[in-house]
Formats: C-alpha cells, structure tokens, sequence
C-alpha cells in the first residue's frame, strides 16, 4: 500500500527542454510504470527511453501457460505501437550492459551510451537454479520468458514425460504447461506441502490431493542432488536415494533478484540480494530509482507483480511533482492453479503475534481465517469460495467480525448465510476488487462514468483484470454486463405463489370477518359451517398444523448445510407454495374471524409471518431479474426482509401449541 501525503512543494514546472528518464527492464512493472507516466500527463517534462533485453512488447508473465492455447498477442499488455503513439521510445532486444553514475548515462551492449536525470531499475528476477550436478544438460529447461516457452514446446514434441522442479505458484503453473503439452507430469517439492509460502500443511496437502486427482504426480519431501543423462531422457537422483526417469525437466524453483547491474554501479545491496530502496523507491543514489522485483524495500523483498505494480504508481506520481510514499506491499494472491482455486491473503500463514486461527475443512475445500482480536487480517482458502472477495474487504480495512460470524465459519466454512452475499453493486467504494493491482470499485464506478462502456474499457483505463483476470467477473458486473440467469421455472412458480399468498392476506384484511348464515335454510349456512362446525374446523386446523410444520421442514434445506440433496431453488418454491396452502387453510379454519386473546395472536402472528415471507418470495424471485437502482435495493433489502420472516416465526409454535391444548384440555 501507499500514503498520499499532504504536497509541500509545488511541482516542478515544465521546462522547455524535457528532463530524461531511462527505465530498465520493460516487464510488467516497467509497463505499468510507463501506464501510470502516461495517465498522469508527464510525457511533456520527460522524455522517456524503455530498454527491454527481450524482442517483445511487455506480456502478461502471470498467464504464461495460455501461450500452448493461444497466441503471443494475446499475452500483450500494449503493442510497441502504443508507445509510438503516447511517445516512449521503447528499445527491445537490448541490454544494459552499465551505469554510468559519474555522467549519469546507461551502456548498453551496442556500445551506445544514453544520459539520464532520472534511472528507473525494473529488472525484475531470474529462475533461481539449484546448485545441482547436471543443471545444464540437454533436456533441462527454466520456465520464465516466452522463448523459455517456445523451448519447452519444441523439445516436448518428442516427448511423453516431465518432471518441475518446484511446487510453488510458478512451479503448478509450469506444471499445467506440461499437462496441456500431454505430458505425465511430476512435481517435485522440497517441502512437506505444496506452496510452502502461502499455505499451511493443510490448505497444501488438500491442493496436492486436488492436484493429484487430475493425474499430475507430486512428490513432497524430495531434493534433486544430481541429473544425469539416461538413454534419450534425463534420470533425476534424490537424497533419498530414489531416482526418478523422465523425458525432460522445468527448473521453477523460486526467483533470484536481477541486482547485477545495480551491483556492479555500486548501488546498496541488500544481505540476500536485490537493490535497497526507501520509502520514495529512492537508492543509494538520489538520481536512480528501482521498482519490482529487484528492488528490496524495509528489507522485504515481493515476488508477486501486485506491489510492483504499487511500487510503479507510487513512483510515477513522485516523477509528477505529488508527494507519496511506498510503505508496504499486498502479498495478497488469488489465482486458479490447474483449475483449482487458491487464495492466499493478508497474514496467510498466521505470523502476526498473538493471532488465533479459525480452520474449516471438508473433502474438497480448505477455509482458514487468521485473526488479531476479533479482526480478520489473513486467510486462505484452496477450493471455491464465494465469499473471498468480502473477505479480502475485512482484510484490507481490518473490519471486525461478529462472534456468530465466527460460530458459523466454524460449523458450515462461511461467514454469512449463503444468500446474503451482496452483489458488487451494494460493497462500499472502497472495497478492493482488484487485488493484483489495488483497483476498487469506487474506481471502476468512476471509469464507467467518465465513458467506459464496457469492462474491456474499464480495464484500460484502470488495469482491472489485466493480470490473473479472476476479478473479471465482477468487473463486468460492475459495468452492467451481467450473466443472464438459468432458464428456469422455479422463479415464476415463486413469484405467482408469494402474489397469491400477498392477495389472499390484503384481501382478508380488507373484507373483515365474514358473516354466518342467518338461516339453516340459505346456501351461505353450508358454507360457514366450515368455520362453524368442530369437525370441518378439526379437518382444516390439522392441515395448516400439517402444511406449516412441513414448511418450516423445507427450510432447513438451508439452514442445515448437511442436507444437499436436491436444487435449492425447488426446495424455496416448495416452501413457498406450502405457505399459499396454509393461508387458504387458515381462511377455511376461520373465515376471517381470529376470535380474541390467545386465538387473535395466533391468527395475526400467522397473518404477519405469511405476510413477510410472501414479500420475501417475490424480492428473491426479481432480485437477479432487475438490474439498475431498483435491482440494488432488492438486494440491499432482500435479506433484511428474510431476518424479519425469521424473527416473526420463533412465537408461532409456542401459540401453536398453547392453542392445541386450550382447545383439548379445557
């Protein structure tokens, strides 16, 4: 994160000459860097120059596997046309080989020299390589660069095999490389789980189970000493004297910072590597900055591109004159790692003092919430989880949790009965829907209203859903291209019986009691004798017993969450269309005459029960029908209206019973 602070000097004014910037390393943060430049206007005081060593624009490393199922466009963050046409000069295929503090100019490995007032460092990370015998053979591959990509496709033609060195992000998603290459894939882990880094044992070892199911082999506990070469293939040698025997070998097994050129200028080094920064992203020396993964900043390094990406913004306001500060990073990673869901946030690991951890676990899912007091503020999660987003929400504005919240977490894994999670459209402004880069939706709002049309807009504008895309979704929600709903009848048959169980009840408080016969001989005595005689009353006071107690039955199908058999939505329309019969019942039992103390607050308490609960049935059947301001304050009210239905019906079956006994004992 960062702190805007209050500006003590005025920006430095547009000179007539532009001052020079050179930005090394053109990935995802120096794009980024160069977005936020261009968002802010300072192309009129910088003359800028981008050096990338690679060939390409800057592409999108975090979906590097989709390369085996689309194309290197697709992968583009912008085309080198839009540097052209937002003027940065972007050089690929060229290394900075020096810095030249004295002069301040970059050397580059043509030999041409290019002056700066400003250096910005965005080399990023290398693969960190394992010291082990054989590393460099034939068959041995890294996983970090479209052309370590192409590599791997090429040589995995003639292959059946794969083992990956590392179980960590990089690692599964190397792994899902092998997967859609057709390959039998081997994961090797040095540790007891798989992502040491943001899960514990148990969130990890479900993720291997999960892993495993979809034929991926993962080997836990295994340190690779030595690679030989076997026949055609390679055979790996642990330290426990096992061996292994595969075609081919993906080494991602963590990063190393890229500080050798800030090294070699003799820039401050932090003790494990990567360039020191302060809180201004300033080095040791006041005219070069470094952002990203080489930077190293209150001796915390951050492998992830969400705070590189903060640590760009903060740094590009900083070149436009504000005045702001880099003071931490959200490690924060939500991602889809061979199809399974995976969400590491806050404290995932639980290193706050004095935290308590909250685990819910079943067959397929692993849910942990981390807390300090009663504040959330870590959890991870391995398997879907609809209720994330909010709690990432907790997390980043240390909202506190009700000691019922916690209860039901730990009984049923969530934190809110299942249909009151909101839609985007009700959570505050500030609420973080990007994580990767820290947009929220009072900044998806505020795009949509300066003109973005679609969520493809809003993400050029803000960059929402440019990295992982898990976000995405709500996203286009936000921007109103909502997903249409399942055609189904459930919907219509609850909303025509919440309206006739509404119309049956204004029409018996409007009409009143109706009237006995005033003669055995009228037609009208063969009909009250409904709520006149004891045995039509018996019959009908039995039925509303029967209709309500079955209908209270159909509703724990949600409020207990072992009962899964069936749709929810039918088990709702049958819990809707008992309620109808009941009311039809309670006009046959009493015509509309609720007699007084004990039997009047049995027929009102049932009136006003049936009555909110029909109000309820119509707002959930329109609730994801109605789009716009009317559809938000369905959604905001909705589950208000069910809290009310639920309060109102604890007194029915006291009076209930009472009214059973008073009829039968006395």
């Amino acid at each position: 994160m960062h702190r805007l602070q209050t500006q003590s000097e005025n920006p430095r004014s547009v000179s007539t000459e532009a001052a020079r910037m050179v930005v090394v390393g053109n990935g995802m943060v120096g794009h980024a860097f160069c977005q936020s430049l261009v968002r802010r206007g300072a192309m009129q005081e910088w003359q800028v120059d981008i050096f990338g060593e690679e060939p390409y624009a800057a592409y999108d490393r975090v979906r590097l596997t989709q390369l085996f199922s689309d194309t290197e466009s697709s992968l583009t963050l912008s085309p080198k046309t839009w540097y052209e046409q937002v003027g940065l000069n972007l050089v690929t295929s060229q290394k900075v080989n020096a810095i030249d503090r004295i002069n301040r100019e970059v050397v580059c490995q043509d030999g041409k020299r290019y002056p700066y007032d400003r250096l910005v460092l965005a080399t990023g990370s290398r693969p960190f390589v394992p010291p082990i015998e054989g590393a460099e053979l034939p068959g041995v591959f890294l996983y970090r660069t479209l052309d370590d990509l192409q590599k791997i496709r090429t040589y995995a033609e003639n292959c059946r095999s794969a083992a990956i060195m590392g179980g960590g992000l990089l690692g599964l998603e190397a792994g899902k490389a092998a997967l859609d290459l057709g390959l039998e894939a081997h994961v090797l882990e040095v540790a007891p789980s798989l992502m040491p880094r943001q899960l514990d044992t148990a969130g990890g070892a479900l993720l291997k189970s999960r892993v495993e199911s979809l034929g991926v082999h993962v080997h836990v506990l295994c340190r690779c000493e030595r690679i030989e070469r076997f026949g055609e293939g390679l055979r790996l040698h642990f330290t426990n004297s096992e061996t292994l025997r595969v075609d081919m070998l993906i080494i991602s097994a963590g990063i190393v910072p890229r500080d050798e050129l800030a090294r070699d200028a003799e820039l401050e080094i932090a003790h494990r590597g990567g360039v020191v920064v302060n809180d201004q992203l300033r080095t040791s020396d006041p005219h070069i900055y470094a952002i990203g993964e080489c930077a190293v900043h209150r001796e915390k390094h951050y492998g992830l591109v969400g705070p590189g990406i903060q640590m760009a913004d903060v740094l590009a306001a900083n070149c436009c004159g504000e005045k702001q500060e880099f003071l931490y990073g959200d490690q924060s990673a939500k991602l889809k790692l061979m199809g399974v869901d995976v969400a590491a946030l806050g404290d995932a690991l639980g290193e706050t003092p004095n935290s308590r951890i909250v685990a819910s676990s079943t067959e397929h899912s692993y849910r942990k919430l981390i807390f300090e007091g009663n504040c959330v503020v870590g959890a991870t999660a391995v398997g879907e989880w609809d209720e994330i987003d909010r709690v990432r929400d907790l997390i980043t504005h240390a909202r506190r949790l009700w000691p019922w919240q916690i209860s039901r977490f730990r009984r049923t894994g969530r934190l809110w009965p299942e249909d009151t999670l909101n839609s985007p459209w009700d959570w505050p402004d500030n609420a973080v829907i990007c994580s990767c880069v820290g947009v929220t939706k009072g900044q998806i709002c505020e795009a949509t209203r300066d003109g973005a049309a679609d969520a493809a807009a809003v993400t050029t504008l803000t960059r929402a859903s440019s990295v992982c895309g898990t976000c995405r979704p709500l996203v286009r929600q936000l921007c109103g291209e909502r997903h249409l709903p399942p055609k189904t009848a459930s919907w219509q048959i609850l909303l025509a019986s919440s309206v006739a169980t509404l119309m049956i009840i204004v029409a018996m408080l409007a009409i009143g009691p109706l009237p006995f016969a005033d003669s055995v001989q009228s037609t009208w005595h063969t009909v009250d004798a409904l709520w006149r005689s004891e045995t039509p009353k018996q019959i009908t006071g039995y039925t509303i017993f029967g209709l309500t107690a079955l209908g209270l039955a159909f509703s724990l199908r949600k409020r207990i969450s072992r009962i899964t058999w069936g749709d929810f939505a039918w088990w709702r329309v049958a819990h809707a269309v008992l309620a109808t019969l009941a009311v039809v019942g309670l006009v046959l039992h009493t015509g509309f005459h609720f007699g007084s103390n004990l039997n009047f607050a049995l027929a009102l308490t049932f009136v006003v029960v049936n009555f909110t609960g029909s109000l309820t049935g119509m707002l959930v059947s329109l609730e994801n029908r109605i789009t716009g301001a009317l559809g938000i304050w369905i959604r905001r009210w909705r589950p208000r209206l069910v809290w009310l239905h639920l309060i109102l019906s604890w007194p029915l079956p006291v009076l209930l019973l009472f009214h059973i006994i008073t009829v039968y004992y006395f």
